[in-house]
């Protein structure tokens, strides 16, 4: 066995955080930690009482945080609104790869995409988005707030699609209006069955898209 010699340099190891380093890094904890809430807060509010009802006061009073801290973090509520927006798009994304991607067996075929697509409308979750959309038809600082975070929220929507198993079969020109097709007709399903669910009409919709796809898809003479 070989004798380690004392000339030898020695890994230097980390210097211990300084407490200015250990009181920036706690001070970033707190204010990351009271922006979850907030916006955690008002997720909620905008599901269950809706956008009408999410106000500063209703946010501070399911986040437990004052108006004062409120303001501190989001300069106006509607900055906090659209961080909830930005983070209902992003746990939507990720839920979807996760029904589509997170079972371990074989890859779903596209009639089996399409049905969790529809599923994603319809979470609760979701219901966020509906709620801002019809409210920013009125309130044109709503509007133009939504404009950036719905295109990324598309846009993610559309590079998730792109990724499932044959899709590469629908011509280029037709995938993007083939696409948001599909989610314009959930998103308006999603919305009407919560005054009149319709199992049947809903099924045989379903199968009316799967047929034209279907058609779409053939080879032609």
């Amino acid at each position: 066995m070989s004798e380690s010699r004392s000339d030898e340099p020695r890994p230097s190891r980390p210097a211990p955080p300084s407490s200015a380093e250990k009181t920036r890094r706690s001070q970033r904890e707190r204010r990351e930690n009271t922006m979850a809430k907030l916006v955690e807060a008002t997720i909620d509010s905008l599901r269950e009482v809706g956008y009408a009802a999410t106000s500063v006061k209703e946010v501070c009073r399911r986040s437990g945080i004052s108006h004062g801290g409120l303001f501190r973090h989001y300069p106006a509520m509607l900055d906090l609104i659209i961080a909830a927006a930005e983070e209902v798009a992003h746990r939507q994304i990720a839920e979807f790869e996760k029904r589509f991607w997170g079972g371990g067996g074989a890859e779903p075929t596209l009639a089996e995409a399409m049905r969790k697509l529809r599923d994603a409308c319809r979470s609760p979750v979701n219901a966020v988005w509906y709620e801002l959309l019809v409210a920013a038809r009125t309130d044109e600082p709503l509007r133009r707030a939504l404009e950036a975070p719905l295109l990324r929220y598309y846009n993610a929507i559309r590079d998730t699609a792109l990724r499932v198993p044959g899709i590469e079969a629908i011509p280029p020109e037709l995938f993007e209006t083939m696409l948001f097709t599909l989610v314009h007709v959930f998103d308006g399903e999603s919305l009407v069955r919560t005054v009149r669910p319709h199992r049947e009409l809903e099924e045989r919709r379903m199968d009316l898209l799967l047929g034209l796809i279907a058609l779409l898809l053939s080879p032609r003479a």
